[in-house]
């Protein structure tokens, strides 16, 4: 609901400064249910923890006359007898009484709780109100149009300045209301029912500013802006221009702005202290009504009584709850984001943009960082927009923290040194085998880039090998050589290879068996099948059955660690020249290169010759060695193989003039 607390009394308000009490000074004009005349001054306690609706009343003094406006004001004196501050009541009869809550409260003799009156005015007092800047000054006005600024240092003896008086422009005649500046204390505004606004300066003792309206209506109330200093709004109770006007007082031409919503006069307003965007006005149109001033338009709306209110206050304490009296004998205390939202229906939520109130924002605030740290922020003035951040040192475990501050200096400058030497001092702290080997292997990562791949492999157990020389072709040869795989190749029965090479035509076609049979003829045509041709080759977990497990974990240790050539070298030694040079051309080209050469050297084949004379370019060699009778097949083939390359006439005229 949106009425969270209430009392039935038809009254005046006024909230304590910094105390959860409420004022209720019993207002002139109304009556209640009993027709009573009488005149009271009531304090009730704000228990917004108490379940019970109504408000428990704490201290009470009669009054000799009812109140047209009450003020409460902060404590004027260090003394403690007024910790709860002043209260101050304009009374019907242009008298001002002062009371003592604390002594109110404390339940003494009303006597004793009033501690003085003030007698200057004549006619009701509607307008009162203590200054929030310097507590020990409060200004009253009445009916003679003068305004009376009291000293209440001394609450029981209270003195005043001569009383300001405006000629000219700034006569006004009724006083309807008077508010201190927010900002400078010694600026005071008045506003009149004749519609003139006159703004005193206390120091020169006269009025500086005054301005009407251009129809002279009347005005019943008036507030300062709480942030900026030369802006002021006032209303009028005139139902035929129930509008509020924001003047700004470095050009009172005309009005800043005009707030529109009330179909009747204005009778009280009050501005948001935690929220310079919102006020809050009450008209005879039965609406209490809040603004947002910054897009002119209503945003809530408290809901209706069977009698308008007629006074309206926010509390100080407590961002968005605010109080209302009725003519219907009742205050209540509303959450005014409960209230309902202007021209939103029940259906229409979220139909509106609303800009979020300014007490929502975080004013306080803590988060935990690094290495013990504890940040924390506080807001201490919202208005002003000023934060305090503080960093705490929260140490629970003194060795986190030493080790968080050695990781933290260590990874400070990023230097790879100074993190090695950490991880190093972490594997010999470590009692794990697991952490040591963690540890060590972070160290390794931060090698210097030359050497981190060799210490990373020498790290992980293995061989690294010897870095490999220019003269590639001369070592694999040499090593080759050592191995004695030559003269096996030799041994193996090649000759027959070599009929291309030398002219033996004569013996091989005396030794030629007489045939037997037909050579069979295929019937599978031109049809090419694998299961035909290649043998199959028994598999086990994806892969092939080695004879000699040796030479295949050799091989792996070698292309584990790099060693492209030994790896080589050991498929040379074992006759496998296919598995050779598929692993010399991942080496690189020049690997590729010596290993090709290597094999053509050791091939005997008569065709892999001409091959060899073609990668190395080397006809000459080629000529040399074919016989004179196949000088038809030789030309051929230095045809091809030269016009194929560059310079490939005269590499043909070369070669073909040994025979000439």
């Amino acid at each position: 609901m949106t009425c969270i607390k209430g009392v039935n009394r038809s009254a005046s308000v006024a909230f304590a400064p910094d105390a959860p009490y409420l004022a209720a000074g019993t207002m002139a004009g109304a009556v209640d249910l009993s027709f009573s005349s009488s005149a009271n001054l009531e304090i009730f306690k704000l228990d917004f923890q108490s379940d019970d609706r109504e408000l428990p009343l704490v201290g009470e003094s009669t009054s000799s006359e009812r109140f047209n406006r009450l003020s409460w004001g902060k404590n004027p004196s260090a003394s403690e007898e007024f910790s709860l501050g002043l209260i101050a009541g304009g009374l019907v009869d242009g008298n001002i009484g002062i009371w003592n809550p604390s002594a109110l409260i404390r339940s003494e003799a009303s006597e004793n709780a009033l501690l003085s009156q003030l007698s200057r005015h004549r006619g009701p007092v509607r307008g009162l109100e203590f200054n929030a800047l310097s507590p020990n000054h409060l200004a009253s006005g009445a009916d003679e149009g003068e305004i009376c600024i009291w000293d209440v240092s001394k609450p029981t003896e209270p003195t005043h300045f001569p009383p300001l008086k405006g000629s000219g422009s700034a006569t006004q005649g009724e006083i309807s209301f008077l508010s201190w500046n927010s900002k400078v204390q010694h600026i005071l505004a008045s506003t009149s029912y004749n519609g003139t606004t006159v703004v005193w300066d206390l120091k020169k003792q006269k009025p500086v500013i005054s301005f009407t309206d251009s129809n002279r209506r009347r005005c019943s109330v008036l507030q300062w802006h709480p942030d900026v200093a030369t802006q002021l709004i006032v209303a009028s109770d005139d139902d035929s221009s129930p509008s509020l006007r924001l003047w700004d007082m470095r050009n009172i031409m005309s009005p800043v702005r005009e707030f529109v919503g009330h179909t009747k006069g204005v009778i009280a307003m009050s501005w948001c202290p935690s929220d310079s965007s919102y006020l809050l006005t009450c008209a005879k149109d039965n609406r209490t009504v809040c603004w947002d001033i910054v897009s002119g338009e209503i945003v809530s709306e408290l809901p209706a009584g069977m009698n308008w209110n007629f006074d309206l206050h926010w509390y100080p304490k407590i961002p968005g709850v605010i109080s209302a009296s009725s003519f219907d004998g009742k205050i209540g205390i509303y959450n005014i984001e409960g209230c309902s939202r202007f021209g939103i229906g029940e259906g229409d939520f979220g139909a509106a943009s609303l800009r979020a109130p300014k007490w929502y924002k975080r004013k306080a605030g803590v988060s935990f960082g690094f290495g013990g740290k504890l940040v924390s922020f506080y807001s201490k003035d919202a208005t002003a927009g000023s934060t305090e951040v503080y960093i705490h040192h929260l140490v629970t475990e003194n060795s986190l923290v030493s080790r968080s501050s050695e990781f933290e200096a260590a990874i400070q400058n990023g230097e790879r040194s100074s993190l090695r030497l950490l991880c190093d001092k972490k594997s010999q702290e470590s009692e794990s085998e697991d952490d040591r080997e963690t540890w060590g292997f972070l160290k390794v990562m931060f090698e210097d880039d030359g050497t981190a791949r060799t210490k990373l492999l020498t790290h992980l157990g293995f061989s690294l090998p010897v870095e490999a020389k220019d003269t590639l072709q001369d070592e694999l040869s040499q090593d080759v050589n050592a191995t004695g795989l030559e003269e096996k190749v030799a041994d193996r029965g090649y000759a027959a290879d070599n009929a291309f090479l030398v002219d033996n035509g004569e013996d091989f076609f005396n030794n030629l068996p007489s045939p037997k049979a037909e050579t069979p003829v295929s019937n599978s045509g031109n049809n090419f099948t694998v299961g035909d041709s290649v043998p199959n080759v028994e598999m086990q977990n994806g892969q092939e059955d080695s004879a000699d497990p040796s030479f295949d974990d050799a091989v792996q240790q070698a292309l584990v660690v790099g060693d492209y050539k030994g790896a080589v070298l050991q498929c040379i030694s074992a006759n496998k020249m296919a598995d050779a040079l598929v692993i010399a051309h991942v080496g690189g080209t020049s690997l590729w290169e010596s290993t090709r050469d290597q094999y053509l050297k050791m091939s005997h084949s008569s065709y892999l010759k001409v091959v060899s004379a073609m990668v190395n370019n080397d006809l000459m060699s080629l000529v040399n060695i074919r016989p004179l009778k196949s000088w038809k097949e030789t030309l051929a083939l230095l045809c091809t193989v030269s016009y194929s390359t560059q310079n490939g006439k005269s590499i043909f005229a070369n070669s073909t003039s040994v025979w000439f």
